[in-house]
């Protein structure tokens, strides 16, 4: 039974009530102006400049770095969901480190890993992204060998995981593992890879969309890979790779070193995600 004396001196706080509404709005919509913001949270202006302010104080949210007009979430809201259920080794370790490097980037970046039928996104900043029109990318599976992600793993792994890779590609009834089974065409992805450096992929998954990627080591084996999506209109890969491939390194040495600094436990899962 509710003891209204104390339920008289606890009222809800609405301030609290209002600014979580926001991020909700804003995690759901991406980056959003304060006039839209204002309109889906039905609160005034005046309201919402005021909750924005105290939550960019707090490191939840920031004006977009290309238009002071647009606000989205930043990587601060990640420790909102921290405890809220088992974080495998790709968020506990790549979620920092793709942090740090949304800011230098500043377009989107996922981290994938094999799953045994394709590419797994495990970690995005694309909620975080002002330049990403894609807000739900957890869980999205990439095909091996039409997806940057997919070739970064795929054309970086020991012969041996790739026969392992491409038995299972073979056997497949899925249209987009059809390629498996041209010995010439995988032959040339492997050696033009390889010999770039990075995998690639323009208007392959998604028309209009480009990514470059490049694959994370784990005692010398592929454990998964970090690609940097971008609008094929905007650049080209080559063009990308010059401006961002070195941030790219960066961050993947940064995560190889945390792996082989990190305990047994994470060992066991990251057998796991290869073949």
């Amino acid at each position: 039974m509710i003891n209204k004396m104390d339920d008289a001196i606890h009222k809800p706080v609405r301030a609290l009530s209002r600014g979580l509404l926001l991020l909700q709005v804003m995690n759901r919509e991406g980056p959003i102006s304060v006039q839209d913001l204002a309109q889906k949270t039905k609160l005034n202006r005046t309201t919402t400049y005021r909750l924005l302010d105290t939550l960019a104080q707090d490191g939840f949210v920031q004006p977009s770095p290309l238009s002071g007009n647009l606000w989205h979430l930043t990587m601060g809201v990640k420790s909102l969901s921290e405890g809220y259920d088992h974080r495998d080794w790709v968020t506990q370790i790549g979620a920092p480190v793709l942090g740090k490097l949304l800011k230098e980037v500043v377009w989107p970046t996922d981290i994938a890993v094999f799953d045994g039928k394709g590419m797994v996104i495990r970690e995005t900043t694309h909620k975080f992204s002002p330049l990403s029109k894609n807000r739900s990318m957890i869980g999205v599976r990439w095909p091996v060998l039409s997806s940057s992600l997919g070739r970064a793993f795929f054309c970086f792994s020991p012969q041996k995981t790739q026969g392992s890779i491409l038995e299972v590609l073979q056997a497949s009834d899925d249209p987009e593992d059809r390629l498996a089974r041209d010995g010439s065409y995988v032959k040339n992805l492997i050696t033009n890879t390889q010999k770039q450096g990075y995998a690639q992929s323009v208007d392959e998954t998604v028309n209009g969309i480009s990514s470059i990627a490049r694959p994370v080591y784990y005692k010398e084996q592929v454990v998964a890979a970090i690609n940097l999506v971008f609008f094929s209109s905007a650049m080209s890969t080559r063009t990308a790779a010059e401006k961002y491939l070195d941030a790219m390194n960066t961050a993947i040495r940064e995560l190889e070193e945390n792996l082989i600094d990190s305990s047994d436990g994470l060992h066991q899962q990251l057998a796991q995600t290869f073949v």
